[in-house]
């Protein structure tokens, strides 16, 4: 199959009965009646919020500006079957410049890429999206990632590489592990699962802070409520960061603050928030910023209350703990925890899976030692600005820090 641009439909037919269409749309409106199919069709297939219809046209307002979008929809039987949105670009660093195309949602903001398809046609699919974006849109590499090691497509999107004469797999490398709770029925059950000395580090934070405080929590889902709340959420948030001499995500990242504003407001609109604060004595000294998509959730950002007095509590600790024993309650069959390794989730039953990111070149010779030189260009701005300048150097300067170079974060591949 081969797809066509601007919703016009081609047909794949195979073993006589098989058939796939292909449209490819190139704006958010062009399919906004399909709001509530999409949906249906990423949980269906276990697929994550960040390829929820919101998520991506919020992120596409927010990040979208002088990018071409490319929704790639896969139907079968008039039923959606694959659903990819990418966009492109053309980037420059120094004198190297490459026509990119990556997944909607995966530059910044730190999420997970999973692209939604059905099972056993990843290979046809990913096949199809590759011949589209290196023959029709002429892009000269396509950046998948950060994609999950325990994503079931991720081998056949290997094979779709390795078996498409137009395409050559340059790099496929792994960052960094991201953290996923699998959950029981009952959260007793969970707390069996923990090793005996956290267990009894569980008992002694929990007796620890009720001894001293009257402990209450609430999980906030109301749109009105959450507005509130998330402008403290914020605040606590990049005080804690603060504290430790860094900026925090909303700090960090571009627009952070209001894209993250709109997510909530959007979301909680959906039934999908879980905002959970915990209070001691009346006051809130924790939260965990969470969405709930199908059996899973999401959790985004924590933040707590820092100090002397509270410093000896173990408030993120508790906080996951209350976190996972309400998830528990909803029927929620994972948590997804975001990347990066911590220690304290490990300990609390966290698994740790690696994120891959593909970059894969048009195969023409050319191309492929423009997008290699592209590639080296690009780890030395990563080196040079955010592992000296961004984190070790700039905290340490007595002026006001900026969030990260945009430049930096289009050309992270």
């Amino acid at each position: 199959m081969m797809c066509k641009k601007l919703a016009k439909n081609v047909a794949l037919e195979k073993k006589g009965t098989r058939r796939i269409d292909c449209s490819v749309h190139s704006s958010f409106k062009d399919v906004e009646h399909l709001k509530e199919e999409w949906d249906t069709f990423v949980e269906s297939v276990g697929g994550d919020i960040y390829f929820s219809y919101t998520w991506c046209l919020t992120w596409w307002e927010y990040y979208g500006k002088e990018r071409e979008l490319r929704i790639f929809l896969f139907r079968k039987n008039n039923v959606i079957v694959g659903l990819i949105p990418v966009f492109i670009e053309k980037q420059w660093l120094g004198p190297v410049w490459l026509k990119i195309a990556k997944i909607v949602g995966s530059d910044f903001t730190m999420v997970i890429i999973n692209p939604p398809v059905a099972e056993n046609l990843f290979k046809e699919i990913f096949s199809d999206i590759i011949d589209a974006l290196f023959q029709k849109e002429k892009c000269d590499a396509f950046c998948i990632g950060p994609t999950s090691g325990k994503y079931s497509g991720l081998h056949q999107l290997l094979k779709a590489i390795k078996g498409n004469s137009n395409a050559k797999l340059i790099k496929n490398n792994i960052y960094s592990p991201y953290t996923f709770f699998l959950l029981p029925k009952k959260y007793e059950e969970y707390v069996q699962t923990l090793k005996n000395r956290q267990r009894s580090n569980l008992r002694r934070d929990l007796n620890l802070i009720t001894r001293s405080f009257v402990m209450t929590n609430e999980l906030i889902k109301d749109e009105k409520i959450a507005y509130f709340e998330f402008k403290n959420f914020i605040k606590m948030h990049n005080d804690q960061w603060k504290a430790q001499g860094k900026l925090g995500h909303f700090n960090d990242w571009p627009k952070g603050a209001q894209f993250n504003a709109e997510l909530v407001r959007r979301l909680a609109q959906e039934g999908r928030l879980r905002l959970l604060r915990l209070l001691a004595d009346g006051q809130v000294v924790s939260y965990e910023l969470c969405y709930a998509f199908s059996k899973r959730w999401h959790w985004r950002l924590p933040a707590r209350v820092v100090g002397p007095v509270w410093d000896k509590y173990a408030l993120g600790r508790i906080g996951l703990i209350k976190e996972i024993e309400i998830a528990i309650s909803e029927g929620v069959q994972e948590i997804e925890a975001g990347a990066g390794h911590y220690d304290y989730k490990i300990k609390l039953g966290g698994e740790e899976c690696p994120l891959h990111t593909l970059f894969i070149a048009r195969n023409q010779i050319f191309i492929r030692w423009r997008a290699l030189l592209f590639l080296k260009l690009s780890n030395a701005l990563h080196f040079l600005y955010y592992r000296v300048w961004f984190s070790r150097l700039a905290p340490k300067l007595p002026f006001k820090r900026r969030p990260l170079w945009q430049l930096w974060i289009r050309t992270r591949v």
